[in-house]
C-alpha cells in the first residue's frame, strides 16, 4: 500500500522537496504541501493536497508503474494515500487539464491511452515549441538562469554516466522548465509546461534504451554552448532535433 506523507513529514516530488503542514482547527486531509526551498527571484505557493496527489500520480503515469488504460479508483486512492476523496477528484481534474487521465462520465478516471498518430503529432508540436523557447533563451535569458542550465546540464551528465534514469529523467525536466521560462515568454512556459506532459511517458521510456541518456546529454551540453553564445538559430535548431 502506497503512503502518502503524514503531517510535519518530509518528501521528494520529481527532485522538488516538500514539508507538509496540518492547518490548525482543520482534518489531516486538509492540510497544505510547502516547497522546502524557495526561489528568492520569485514568490512560489503552496501547493494544495491535491496538487501534490496529482504530482504522485503523474510520477507514477509517466514511469508507466500506471499503465494506459489503467482504471483509477478514487476510493481506493482515498484510502490508499490517506486523503479526502474531494482531493482526489481535484487531482483528476489536474492531470486531465495536461492530457494525462481522462474522466469518462459515471465512470470515473483512467490513465490516457495514445495512438501512434497521435503520439508523432505531439511531437511535432512540442519540437517547434521547444524551439521556440530555445530560439527566446539564446535571445533573454539571464545570466544566474543561464548558470542555472549549465549546472544542470552538468548533473544530467553526470547521472548519465552511472546509468541512472531516474534522476536523470528529472533533471531532464527541471531543465526545460527553466529553459521555457529563460525567454520570459510566460504563456510559451505555460503551455509547454501542460502540453509536454503528454509525451513525459514515452520520453522516459525511449531514454531507457542503450546509449539514449548518453545521446540526450550531449544534446543538452550543445544546446547550453549555443545558448551562451547567443546564437538563436544553432539553438533553436538543436531544440527542434
Amino acid at each position: 500500500m502506497t503512503t502518502f506523507p503524514c503531517p510535519g513529514k518530509q518528501g521528494r516530488s520529481f527532485g522538488i522537496p516538500y514539508t507538509i503542514h496540518p492547518i490548525p482547527g482543520t482534518r489531516r486531509q486538509d492540510c497544505m504541501i510547502f516547497p522546502a526551498k524557495k526561489k528568492p527571484r520569485s514568490f512560489s505557493p503552496p501547493l494544495s493536497i491535491a496538487e501534490g496527489v496529482a504530482r504522485h500520480l503523474e510520477e507514477q503515469i509517466i514511469r508507466n508503474e500506471l499503465k494506459p488504460g489503467t482504471r483509477l479508483v478514487e476510493r481506493n486512492l482515498a484510502e490508499s494515500l490517506g486523503v479526502s476523496r474531494i482531493s482526489i477528484r481535484e487531482a483528476f481534474r489536474i492531470l486531465a487539464l495536461s492530457g494525462l487521465v481522462k474522466i469518462i462520465p459515471r465512470k470515473g478516471a483512467q490513465v490516457t491511452s495514445i495512438t501512434r498518430k497521435e503520439v508523432e503529432e505531439i511531437y511535432t508540436l512540442r519540437a517547434n515549441l521547444v524551439g521556440l523557447a530555445a530560439r527566446l533563451a539564446a535571445r533573454n535569458i539571464r545570466s544566474e538562469d543561464l548558470k542555472e542550465l549549465r549546472k544542470i546540464a552538468g548533473q544530467m551528465a553526470e547521472k548519465s554516466a552511472r546509468g541512472d534514469l531516474p534522476s536523470y529523467f528529472r533533471l531532464n525536466l527541471k531543465f526545460h522548465r527553466l529553459l521555457s521560462q529563460g525567454g520570459g515568454n510566460e504563456r510559451l512556459a505555460q503551455i509547454l509546461g501542460n502540453f509536454g506532459k503528454q509525451t513525459h511517458r514515452f520520453r522516459y521510456a525511449s531514454m531507457s534504451l542503450p546509449g539514449r541518456m548518453q545521446k540526450s546529454s550531449s544534446y543538452h551540453q550543445r544546446l547550453v554552448e549555443a545558448i551562451r553564445r547567443r546564437q538563436e538559430d544553432k539553438a533553436e535548431k538543436i531544440a527542434r532535433t
